[in-house]
């Protein structure tokens, strides 16, 4: 099944779609915040997951930046998998896509709670911090089970 899924940069077509993912997620994260995001696509990755037919099934956003603890960090504020039969291999067809996407990095970090708004993702201070979210290691020579 995980074959059938494709993940690309989000198309503007799909923005729409893919914060109707979000709100789920994070009602508290408004359509002016998801605006904001879409527009800085410059300082931020956006990455959608859809299935055959077409639809948004998940969606990442993300940064690369220089973290004085981690070093080279992957930060991605919004990761949402949404399907009532196949949640679990979105997230995990998702998740695959971002560690392929995070070579050159130490570490890829997700955070534990989705930001409440714009601000929150943009604000140095809580990419700066080490305490929040999941970090992962990345493995700096791929297995090649994920290239």
């Amino acid at each position: 099944m995980t074959s059938e899924y494709c993940v690309r940069p989000l198309h503007m077509d799909d923005a729409l779609r893919a914060y109707s993912l979000v709100q789920v997620a994070a009602p508290c994260f408004s359509a002016d915040d998801w605006a904001q995001v879409v527009a800085s696509a410059d300082r931020w990755t956006l990455v959608s997951l859809k299935d055959p037919p077409g639809y948004v099934r998940g969606m990442a956003v993300y940064r690369i930046g220089t973290h004085p603890i981690a070093g080279r960090l992957m930060d991605i504020p919004l990761f949402v998998a949404a399907s009532v039969i196949d949640d679990v291999t979105i997230a995990d067809v998702l998740f695959t896509s971002l560690r392929r996407r995070s070579a050159g990095c130490d570490f890829m970090r997700l955070w534990g709670r989705l930001p409440s708004n714009f601000a929150e993702m943009e604000n140095e201070d809580k990419f700066l911090r080490w305490d929040h979210g999941l970090m992962v290691r990345v493995d700096r020579k791929q297995s090649p089970a994920l290239l």
